[in-house]
């Protein structure tokens, strides 16, 4: 009986923490959550930012999740004087937590801190490669309150919930280290190229120290590496407008999970003026291959980010979740003086 339960709490826990294919948690908005998608990122940015992104999934099934992540970049300049190879990569800080399972009875709880360093290839940083790395943990937690087991059920009054099973000891919180790195590489356009503003390409790996996630004691289950490649193109339309070609693939335990997309971007004729000047309005398409479709519509001024997305189920899933799909949201700020919105992807 020990075995058959240690089996069967082995098949709830592996259910409950699917995502998508996956064995992480996964944003739509991906380069929204700059700090969860490649630690060399945070050298990306220009200007202190306070990002949050929340996604919610499936809400209509019996065990739907959430995930909200927030990180803070914090931009680090050798020179201010001297931009942009002054700007010498950045340190970030990045906090997120996943409810799955049963009344949200499996949660996962993460903090990070990353550290990236800018390498400039040529005059006026326009072939840049960066560096960076992630030191973090991982706490999994799961409410055994609310865990049932055979041994109390009750053939005259059903279940009992004054009888303790044997092996709820078994079941222990842990939390562990977890270490990253990633690269990533930008070529601003020059004057042969008019029509390409830049084209970007990045590699991370997660779990590089294999750690060990098993909430069962005695038992060990090692989280596999996690490997991502992204990157895309940026093509200016006129002065005001822009589109970009996104991807990003991403590869665990022989498991892939490939997201293609664009976005068209335009600065809108009017201006407000303070924080919501130079306003630029983004529509996005994208494709999870085998899973979904996904929409997006984002805003972007000096210092305000909004984002909003939907997924569209096309997997057999569909049909239990009554045709509801998922949605997400990300919101950003920009601290001190920021120039106008940049279109970075």
């Amino acid at each position: 009986m020990l075995k058959k339960n240690h089996c069967l709490l082995a098949i709830i826990l592996f259910v409950a923490s699917i995502k998508a294919q996956a064995q992480d948690p996964v944003f739509s908005q991906f380069y929204n959550s700059a700090a969860y998608l490649n630690p060399a990122l945070i050298g990306e940015e220009e200007n202190m930012l306070v990002n949050l992104a929340h996604r919610s999934q499936w809400g209509s099934l019996e065990f739907p999740y959430t995930t909200t992540q927030v990180s803070l970049i914090v931009p680090y300049f050798s020179d201010r004087h001297i931009k942009p190879e002054g700007h010498a990569g950045g340190v970030g800080v990045s906090f997120y937590g996943d409810e799955a399972g049963q009344g949200s009875n499996l949660k996962t709880y993460g903090g990070n801190a990353s550290f990236a360093y800018n390498l400039h290839l040529s005059n006026k940083s326009v072939n840049r490669i960066t560096f960076g790395m992630q030191l973090g943990f991982i706490h999994k937690n799961i409410d055994r309150n609310k865990l049932q087991w055979g041994e109390q059920y009750n053939p005259f009054i059903g279940f009992d919930n004054t009888v303790t099973p044997a092996e709820i000891n078994d079941i222990q919180n842990r939390t562990f280290l977890d270490i990253s790195a990633g690269t990533f590489w930008r070529y601003f356009a020059n004057s042969e190229l008019k029509k390409v503003r830049s084209i970007y390409a990045g590699f991370s790996t997660g779990h590089l120290n294999h750690p060990d996630e098993s909430v069962l004691e005695g038992n060990k289950n090692r989280l596999p590496l996690l490997y991502k490649l992204h990157g895309g193109m940026v093509f200016a339309l006129s002065e005001k407008a822009s589109i970009s070609a996104n991807f990003l693939s991403q590869l665990q335990d022989q498991v892939n999970q490939t997201n293609l997309g664009s976005f068209l971007s335009y600065n809108l004729p009017f201006n407000t003026g303070g924080q919501m000047s130079n306003l630029v309005t983004r529509i996005g398409a994208w494709y999870r291959v085998q899973d979904s479709f996904i929409a997006s519509i984002e805003f972007l001024s000096n210092n305000l980010q909004f984002g909003f997305s939907y997924d569209w189920n096309t997997t057999s899933l569909r049909y239990n979740n009554r045709g509801t799909g998922s949605f997400e949201i990300s919101m950003g700020y920009r601290f001190f003086k920021p120039e106008a919105p940049k279109v970075r992807y």
